[in-house]
């Protein structure tokens, strides 16, 4: 008996599908599913565009950038402007899944944080730290 070609696009369809299904779908807001490894959706540069972090910062203009490597390195960019002067800080770390990649853990120098995954698509990113602030990101391109 011979394996058709439409049999065999069948299986793969089918492997690829459950696949996704057993690695998705474990984030409080999603996605449900999706045809992205976690690593591949997490990978990249994430400006911080919301959430309850905000309220803590100045009224003063902040930006700050996330980039997650998929070798575990990490970068965090921190720029704002106070009393007419700008300042810029750049600090290099790694960061490692835990919890079955529902949470992970930045470390910085030697201080370590940890955040827990409640979105992660390939254009958003909310998380909530240690202390229950919430964190919203953008993709950036």
């Amino acid at each position: 008996m011979s394996v058709t070609s439409k049999q065999k696009l069948y299986a793969l369809t089918t492997a690829i599908v459950v696949f996704n299904f057993a690695s998705c779908g474990k984030y409080e807001d999603g996605p449900k599913f999706s045809l992205r490894s976690k690593d591949g959706r997490l990978t990249g540069k994430w400006e911080l565009k919301g959430g309850s972090i905000m309220d803590d910062l100045d009224d003063g203009d902040v930006d700050i950038i996330f980039e997650f490597e998929k070798d575990g390195d990490f970068n965090y960019e921190i720029s704002y402007s106070y009393d007419g002067y700008s300042y810029s800080y750049d600090y290099d770390g790694e960061w490692e899944w835990e919890s079955g990649k529902e949470s992970f853990t930045l470390t910085l120098d030697s201080d370590e944080s940890e955040f827990e995954v409640k979105r992660l698509t390939n254009k958003e990113l909310n998380l909530e730290d240690e202390y229950s602030y919430t964190w919203e990101f953008e993709k950036q391109k």
